[in-house]
């Protein structure tokens, strides 16, 4: 039995196969094996997220607590909430830093 694989990845045209339902099955894990181990590490790696606290978003924008939750209410900048610590995605604090023109 040839690997369906070995023949796609070698080139070869022209061909007529004549393949058993196992052999589709095969092919298509090893497909389906093959993408998950190249695209699987970046999809995690983007999903790798910074954090910022509620007391360094505070810093940086030189406001207090209640215009953090005055932005929750507008929408401006949402936080993440784990359990009871409020924390807020760092690209959403610079693009908030951007956008009021403070870098």
């Amino acid at each position: 039995m040839i690997n369906i694989m070995s023949l796609v990845e070698s080139g070869a045209t022209d061909l007529t196969l004549h393949i058993k339902p196992q052999d589709l099955v095969d092919f298509a894990d090893t497909l389906i094996g093959k993408y998950k181990a190249e695209i699987c590490p970046q999809i995690v790696s983007a999903a790798k997220e910074t954090l910022l606290s509620k007391k360094e978003v505070m810093e940086k924008f030189g406001v207090c607590s209640a215009t953090l939750w005055n932005w929750e209410q507008s929408k401006t900048l949402i936080p993440v909430r784990i359990g009871r610590k409020v924390s807020y995605r760092q690209a959403d604090v610079e693009q908030l830093i951007i956008k009021r023109g403070l870098v």
